[in-house]
C-alpha cells in the first residue's frame, strides 16, 4: 500500500514508519524537518508544515494515512483537504486523555467523552504556529481537542476513519522520560543512591505499552479496516511488578522504599512530574492507568514481554547519560521522602 505518515520522525510516527517498511509498504513521511530520524531504505520524506502550505501533497496518492500529530480539528480538516478525500484508511492517533475523568475502573470505548467547548477551540486557535506541533501547548484542552479531531475525521470519512486512543507509550526514544526516569534511577541505584523511594502502595496500578506494539496495531487497523475508536494500551500491573522488572533488567541492587501519598505531598513532590507514573490523588485520576483495552486485544493488539521493552530502553539510555531527563525527583526531594517511609 502507498502510505503517508504525518509526523513520521516522531516517537510513535517513527515506529509506524518502521512497521510499514518491514511489511513492504511504500512509505512517505510528512515532516517539518525539525526532528532528525533515520528513515528505512525506500522511504521518502516531504518537508512541509501541516499548518502551512500543503501543496506538496497534491501530487501524492495514498491508500493509508497515519496522522500522529493532529491536536485540533482544523489540522485534520486541512490535511484531508490537501489529500483530496481519496483515502482508503485514515488512522488518527488520539489519546486516552479524551475521557477526562477516570473515576471508574476499566473505562471502555463506550464511556462518555466530553466534547470540545468554544473555549477549547479558541485556545487551540491562539497557539502560536511554532508551537502547534507540541501536545503540551494545548494544556487542559488537549483531551477535548483530541475528541474534536476524532469527530472531524469521522464526519469526513465515516467508517474509513480509525481513532487510536493511545495510552502511555514507552520505549527507546521516548521523549517524555516517564519510564526512562525509573530505569535510569534504578540502574544507578548504588551506594548512597541505593534506596529508591516509590509511590505506595506497591499494588498501585500502572499501565503502559511499548511504542512498537502500538505501531503494529496502527498498521493492523489499516490492513483490517478497523474503523471507529480503540483504546490502545497494555494490561495494568502493580507498580511493584514494574519496578521489580526494571531491577531484573538492569541487574541493579536497588532497594525500593514505598512512601505513602501523604508523605509525598508533605515533601512537595508533584505526582506525574516529580514522581513519574504516579497519578494525581483524587477520584478524577484514580483509574487513569487502569483503562480497558479488551476490544483492541480481541482485534489483534499484542504486547511483547516487558523484559524486552526494558532491556532495549536501558541499553538506549545508558548511551545518553549526559542528557538530563524531563521529570523525576531531585536529591533534596528524595531525602525528604526517605525520611517519611510508610509502614
Amino acid at each position: 500500500m502507498r502510505c503517508l505518515v504525518v509526523g513520521g520522525t516522531g516517537f510513535l510516527g517513527g515506529a509506524i514508519v518502521d512497521a510499514l517498511a518491514v511489511a513492504g509498504h511504500a512509505v512517505t513521511v510528512l515532516s517539518r524537518g525539525v526532528s532528525d530520524r533515520a528513515m528505512p531504505p525506500g522511504a521518502r520524506t516531504i518537508h512541509a508544515d501541516r499548518h502551512g502550505d500543503l501543496s506538496a501533497l497534491a501530487d501524492g496518492s495514498f491508500d493509508w494515512v497515519f496522522d500522529t500529530c493532529a491536536y485540533a480539528p482544523d489540522a485534520v480538516d486541512r490535511l484531508l483537504d490537501a489529500l483530496g478525500g481519496a483515502v482508503a484508511r485514515y488512522v488518527l492517533v488520539s489519546s486516552l486523555s479524551v475521557y477526562g475523568r477516570y473515576a471508574t475502573v476499566g473505562l471502555t470505548e463506550d464511556a462518555p467523552v466530553p466534547d470540545a467547548t468554544a473555549a477549547d477551540l479558541a485556545r487551540a486557535a491562539a497557539v502560536p504556529p511554532s508551537d502547534r506541533a507540541s501536545a503540551s501547548a494545548y494544556g487542559a484542552s488537549y483531551g477535548p481537542l483530541k475528541r474534536a479531531c476524532e469527530r472531524a475525521a469521522a464526519d469526513r470519512l465515516g467508517g474509513r476513519a480509525t481513532a487510536l486512543r493511545a495510552g502511555l507509550l514507552v520505549g527507546a526514544g521516548d521523549y517524555t522520560d516517564r519510564l526512562t526516569w525509573w530505569v535510569r534511577r534504578i540502574d544507578e541505584a548504588k551506594g548512597v543512591k541505593g534506596r529508591v523511594p516509590a509511590p505506595g502502595p506497591p499494588s498501585r496500578p500502572v499501565q503502559l505499552i511499548d511504542v512498537r506494539d502500538a505501531a503494529a496495531f496502527a498498521v493492523r487497523s489499516a490492513d483490517r479496516g478497523l474503523g471507529g475508536v480503540w483504546n490502545v494500551v497494555g494490561a495494568p500491573m502493580p507498580f511493584a511488578d514494574l519496578l521489580g522488572a526494571i531491577i531484573d533488567a538492569t541487574g541493579a541492587a536497588a532497594e525500593i522504599v514505598w512512601v505513602d501519598e501523604a508523605a509525598i505531598a508533605a515533601a512537595g513532590v508533584e505526582p506525574w512530574t516529580d514522581m513519574p507514573l504516579m497519578t494525581p490523588p483524587g477520584a478524577d485520576f484514580r483509574h487513569f492507568l487502569d483503562v480497558d483495552a479488551g476490544r483492541a486485544r480481541a482485534a489483534g493488539l499484542t504486547a511483547r514481554p516487558l523484559a524486552d521493552t526494558l532491556a532495549r530502553l536501558a541499553a538506549w539510555d545508558r548511551g545518553r547519560r549526559d542528557v538530563a531527563l524531563r521529570c523525576g525527583t531531585s536529591g533534596a526531594q528524595e531525602t525528604a521522602l526517605l525520611g517519611g517511609v510508610s509502614g
